[in-house]
């Protein structure tokens, strides 16, 4: 669609009963939807105790790459639950 974004997102939240404050920082991978939509899933992840969220915009091309080593997994998964194979 014309108005996707495509960002790599990392959570970053704090463990403050650790000796070391320990951070704890997961990377997604986000794309193929509008922009307010990623700001209602960014504000979700404030609500669910994100400390930080830390958007980095990336191209398409990009996304898909990262993207690339999922679709046979994809496939496999969907032609366990639905018995359609779409891999290559």
């Amino acid at each position: 669609m014309k108005r996707d974004c495509f960002y790599k997102v990392t959570v970053i939240k704090h463990v403050p009963n650790s000796i070391n404050m320990f951070v704890d920082e997961d990377v997604y991978h986000w794309g193929y939807f509008p922009y307010s939509w990623v700001m209602k899933d960014v504000r979700q992840l404030y609500k669910e105790g994100a400390d930080a969220v830390l958007l980095e915009m990336i191209t398409q091309a990009e996304f898909d790459k990262r993207m690339e080593k999922y679709k046979d997994q994809q496939a496999w998964e969907e032609y366990q639950n639905n018995g359609i194979w779409n891999g290559e």
